[in-house]
């Protein structure tokens, strides 16, 4: 019986050795010396994880409608700025229309109380100029994003210019002529010719005018659909001309109205330019918190921008035109001027919230990527019930990937944002990428009974082809030291007094325990601050000390007991 135990236990602590063998590949064999040199000391906090696509975008149309275009297809690789897909868009069109006339409407208003106007030269149509000059902001806002390299927003305001000029055709097109409706003969009492006899130009045609725009808008459409390959430095000269050429735009769309003997007044009154200006910060304000917000929409920030610039803008009018009204004479008082202003403002306001309108008749990427799927078919009928929910196609970043992973409790407080970060995966071997902490949650959640934070790092750029959902593993980096001087863990014991190594004597040969002073370690080197000097040789020793050289007394005079450093 005693044989058998025998056996037993010898058995058992031969497999033990075994398994301690082939666990502990990096234990140092006691006994053995290593020569104490400088180097770089590197501790890192393991993180496992997966990959993530944060850029991914469900692209629908902010309205109702019957989709008009789709000019993607799944697969598409498409730049930011690029347009995607279009609805119809009538009642968007006649929503502008709308506003135009109620802004003419109110300026017409107040010309009888100025005495300027003389039947039948009262009332022209400013619709198209003053929507030209719409086109003209947005096109100058348009061919400056585009020179920033800001191609997202060069993009909106581009396909902005795009419904511009389209809405001025329709009203050039659909606009009567009100002298004939009313019956009035041309060269009589009430409506004489005021060029007769003299040598005046012939202004252009309607139609030509009309036939001028459309082709300047397909040009606007040819540049967006090049904006979707990315062939920016292609697209840069063609952008130039069609800015330079909104000039000649301006003037035939002037040319298709005459103003007879008529003051067109803007805002005329401090209050008026201050309550735009007032208004202008307030958006600013809303567009700064809405940006700091981690689920802000870039599309979304940038029409908090545009209603910002467009309060300005309306701002500045309103200084430009003080005394206008007021010199023009007659008998306007300063009720009327302020009802003028109230029906002039209502009704900008109005052209401004049509032209927001129109656009979400347009899908614009919003960034550089992939088109993943494509949802929606030429023709279909979006309902008030399922527009906000239909996705018209699907777009992924790949190159925004991040990494998101877990972080024991104990490491936690040692992460912070900044830190490096190496980052390994077992789909792609042998390659290595880097990255930054970007974010750490404030809490914790419980994962197998032990609480773990989520920490999310910024991968840099590579040109390692990645997908989202893919395992890895990173390193964070939490300290670094260069050209400090290090010593194995594996030689380092403590005791009451501290860490203690045995150095061997050069004279003797002789182990020596020595104290000495540390910084911080990792899993195989700690950082040493006094007691050792380069060249110093030390010996492993196991966990008692089991070396053959004098051990330091503590100040009871008993041998202090000796333990690894982990």
């Amino acid at each position: 019986m005693k044989t058998r135990i025998i056996t037993v236990l010898i058995i058992n602590i031969s497999l033990l050795s075994v398994l301690l063998s082939g666990c502990s590949k990096n234990v140092v064999p006691v006994g053995q010396s290593f020569e104490v040199k400088r180097g770089d000391l590197d501790i890192v906090i393991s993180a496992d994880g997966s990959l993530t696509v944060p850029n991914e975008f469900d692209l629908k149309f902010g309205t109702t409608g019957q989709v008009s275009e789709i000019l993607v297809e799944e697969g598409d690789t498409v730049k930011q700025g690029a347009l995607l897909a279009m609805l119809d868009n009538s009642a968007q069109k006649n929503a502008i229309k709308t506003a135009l006339f109620n802004i003419q409407t109110a300026k017409n208003n107040v010309s009888f109380g100025c005495g300027t106007d003389y039947l039948p030269y009262n009332y022209p149509d400013l619709s198209v100029p003053r929507l030209c000059e719409e086109a003209q902001k947005d096109m100058d806002a348009a061919i400056n994003y585009f020179k920033q390299g800001n191609y997202k927003y060069a993009g909106y305001n581009l396909i902005m210019t795009y419904f511009d000029i389209e809405v001025c055709e329709d009203l050039i097109k659909s606009r009567p002529n009100a002298a004939v409706l009313a019956g009035a003969k041309t060269n009589s009492t009430y409506y004489p010719d005021l060029t007769a006899g003299l040598s005046v130009p012939e202004p252009p045609d309607d139609e030509m005018v009309v036939d001028y725009l459309q082709k300047y808008r397909q040009k606007l459409m040819n540049i967006a659909q090049e904006m979707k390959s990315g062939a920016y430095e292609k697209i840069e000269p063609e952008f130039d001309a069609a800015w330079q050429e909104m000039s000649i735009v301006k003037q035939l769309a002037k040319s298709t109205m005459s103003i007879k003997n008529r003051f067109v007044f803007q805002y005329a009154d401090t209050p008026t330019s201050v309550d735009f200006l007032q208004s202008s910060l307030r958006s600013l304000q809303e567009l700064e918190e809405y940006l700091a917000q981690d689920d802000a929409v870039p599309v979304e920030a940038a029409k908090k921008l545009y209603t910002a610039k467009l309060n300005l803008l309306v701002g500045r009018d309103v200084l430009e035109n003080q005394t206008l009204i007021f010199e023009s004479g007659g008998s306007i008082n300063w009720k009327t001027l302020q009802q003028y202003n109230l029906s002039l403002q209502s009704a900008e306001i109005a052209l401004y919230k049509a032209k927001q309108d129109i656009m979400k008749t347009a899908i614009v990427a919003p960034s550089d990527g992939t088109v993943v799927s494509v949802d929606l078919k030429k023709s279909y009928v979006l309902s008030a019930q399922d527009y906000s929910s239909r996705t018209a196609a699907m777009l992924v970043d790949t190159k925004t990937i991040k990494f998101q992973g877990l972080v024991d409790e104990i490491d936690i407080l040692k992460v912070k944002r900044g830190q490096k970060a190496r980052i390994t995966m077992d789909a792609v071997p042998n390659k290595e990428l880097t990255g930054t902490v970007k974010f750490i949650s404030p809490f914790g959640t419980e994962s197998g009974k032990v609480i773990k934070f989520a920490v999310t790092i910024e991968l840099d750029p590579t040109d390692v082809e990645l997908r989202g959902g893919l395992s890895a593993t990173a390193d964070i980096s939490v300290y670094s030291a260069k050209n400090v001087l290090l010593v194995p863990v594996s030689a380092v014991v403590t005791m009451p007094s501290g860490p203690m190594v045995a150095v061997i004597n050069e004279v003797t040969g002789q182990p020596e325990y020595r104290q000495i002073t540390l910084d911080r370690q990792n899993f195989q080197f700690a950082e040493v601050l006094s007691g050792l000097k380069e060249g110093d040789k030390v010996q492993v020793v196991n966990q008692k000390g089991a070396v053959n050289a004098p051990i330091t007394q503590s100040r009871s005079g008993a041998p202090g007991t000796m333990r690894m450093l982990r």
